[in-house]
């Protein structure tokens, strides 16, 4: 028999099979990694485009409050406003249709974190929604923290959780919300992500507030 035609040997057939499962085992393991990735980073885009949306909204919102109404207040509520809630009013019409009541959508907001079943949301509650509609609406999910900061003429920090009262005194607010991202996959197994909470900050002008009108 011609010894140039022979098969392989069983060591041969053993070693390959040995590399082949070795190449096999770190082609599925970046496969894993690249897929646990894909979900932590698709899942980090989507909290904070929420969360940034949300900025969007109530910043809108905040430096319009008092439009329409005194020059000298700022539209934010005494009573209902600390370091994690805050309500503003503003007369949106007054200008466009000459209304001169607080009674429109969008014209008596507040906003809030509502924890159900262990997750917070922040909310957006409209005094006056469009009749039918849900006057409460959920802006973003899987927030750890709304936290709001308010500052006075020449950049001084209000303590409205001492005096509730200065609130009316505020001509900026800082609004900084904490966000929560999962944890992806399981400890010690590849492409393990642990659970992260980033920070995402937004300052609004209160434009209606007399020390802020020449400006803005």
């Amino acid at each position: 028999m011609n010894s140039d035609n022979r098969g392989f040997s069983l060591l041969e057939l053993l070693i390959a099979m040995t590399i082949s499962l070795v190449i096999l085992g770190v082609a599925s393991t970046l496969l894993a990694t690249s897929f646990n990735v894909r979900s932590r980073e698709q899942s980090r885009t989507d909290s904070i485009a929420d969360v940034q949306r949300a900025l969007n909204i109530m910043s809108r919102e905040l430096s319009n409050g008092g439009y329409g109404l005194d020059p000298t207040t700022n539209g934010l509520i005494v009573g209902d406003c600390d370091n994690s809630t805050i309500r503003v009013i503003s007369n949106l019409n007054k200008y466009s249709s000459g209304s001169t009541t607080i009674e429109s959508s969008a014209e008596d907001v507040k906003y809030l974190v509502d924890s159900t079943n262990g997750q917070n949301y922040l909310v957006r509650h409209d005094r006056f929604a469009p009749f039918g509609s849900n006057p409460s609406t959920v802006l973003a999910n899987r927030i750890d923290t709304l936290t709001l900061a308010y500052f006075g003429p020449g950049n001084t920090a209000l303590d409205v959780a001492a005096n509730p009262e200065l609130v009316s005194d505020a001509v900026a607010v800082r609004i900084t919300v904490l966000v929560n991202l999962l944890q992806v996959g399981t400890p010690r197994s590849p492409g393990y992500q642990p659970a992260t909470t980033i920070q995402l900050t937004s300052d609004v002008t209160l434009r209606n507030k007399s020390e802020n009108r020449s400006t803005y």
